[in-house]
């Protein structure tokens, strides 16, 4: 059974009843005493009454409201044929309110009850019978019909919501690896630097402590922009930014930089991948390269867009870190991959499937 009712039928309920002005024609064919008057338009609003209240129930209840509109469909009955409008609503109600098999079931049930209350009345068909019958078979038709779509719809809201979950906790994994990715490194070299300014203090070294505190003031700024950057995406300045800013850190260390290709312009995700990348293969260039020269170059390789960075410094192996497994997870999160060879230095190349680009690209 439904536990919900369809936009179409809760938005305004009160228009349907404008099909229900049928129960009314045979007063003008029937002479009638004031008193059956009376109790005619009383039942009228009693049905109004009932029908409006199943349209805001809970489906669980809407038994309720069916089985007294069909005590008073019965009750009027006798009187007037103008009754059969009643079991047409029925028919939407349990159209609507209920699954497939037990739907079938009441319809079945209801057709036989006017049959039925035809057979005893012998009202002319087309007065009671036909419209009864025809009004219950096709509103419940209707009403099952609008049952699925709302179900569907209920479905597909659900899976929405479901997805936007997942992505919510998606990001969250992707901040936090990129956050422990960078404060990680950061905090062991804050650790060792402060370890070896502490062992400095206790020789008296005062110049060579005033250095290491230099560095970690360095350091902590450093870090505390990455985190930053990293919390907002790098909406500031964008990968072009981030790359020139890279290549100016790296001329300021020695190093000549050739910039090869055309920066492509990236979904918001597959940037902030390339960028923490990219930062983190220069900061192991800073660190680890005996060299003077880097090239770094964008290019589009049929499906991929392959991103190298070069180095020419003396190197013998490549040992993966903590830091090039955190880029290998964001890149596979992206379908994307990171490889290392050792040709006249240390080089990488990451991929990025075309689809990451941006139409603007």
């Amino acid at each position: 059974m439904q536990t919900c009712r369809s936009p179409l039928f809760l938005e305004r309920p009160w228009i349907w009843l404008i099909f229900s002005l049928y129960y009314f024609v045979p007063v003008y064919y029937t002479a009638y005493s004031l008193s059956q008057y009376v109790f005619l338009v009383g039942a009228y609003v009693a049905f109004v009454v009932l029908y409006l209240r199943a349209t805001t129930i809970n489906a669980r209840f809407v038994w309720r409201p069916i089985v007294a509109i069909t005590i008073l469909a019965l009750v009027v009955t006798p009187l007037s044929p103008g009754s059969s409008t009643f079991f047409s609503y029925v028919g939407f109600l349990i159209g609507f309110s209920y699954a497939t098999r037990i739907y079938l079931m009441l319809l079945a049930g209801f057709v036989s009850l006017i049959l039925a209350l035809q057979y005893h009345f012998q009202y002319q068909i087309p007065f009671f019978a036909l419209p009864a019958i025809s009004g219950m078979v096709t509103i419940s038709l209707w009403g099952y019909i609008e049952r699925i779509r709302s179900s569907a719809q209920i479905r597909w809201l659900q899976s929405r919501q479901e997805i936007q979950q997942l992505a919510v906790i998606a990001e969250r994994e992707r901040i936090a690896r990129d956050l422990h990715d960078i404060l990680g490194h950061t905090l062991s070299s804050i650790a060792l630097k402060a370890e070896l300014a502490e062992k400095l203090l206790k020789q008296d070294k005062i110049k060579d402590v005033g250095e290491h505190l230099s560095d970690l003031h360095k350091i902590a700024r450093e870090s505390l922009s990455l985190v930053r950057q990293t919390v907002s995406g790098y909406k500031h300045r964008g990968l072009s930014g981030e790359v020139i800013e890279l290549c100016d850190k790296l001329r300021q260390n020695g190093f000549s930089v050739e910039l090869l290709g055309e920066i492509p312009a990236l979904s918001a995700r597959a940037e902030t991948a390339l960028i923490l990348a990219l930062t983190e293969l220069t900061t192991n260039v800073l660190r680890h390269s005996n060299g003077n020269h880097c090239q770094l170059s964008f290019q589009l390789d049929g499906e991929s867009v392959v991103i190298s960075m070069q180095d020419n410094g003396i190197i013998k192996s490549i040992t993966p870190g903590n830091g090039l497994n955190g880029i290998q997870e964001r890149l596979h999160a992206l379908a994307g991959d990171i490889s290392a060879q050792i040709s006249n230095g240390a080089r990488f190349d990451i991929t990025l499937p075309v689809n990451e680009l941006t139409q603007a690209s």
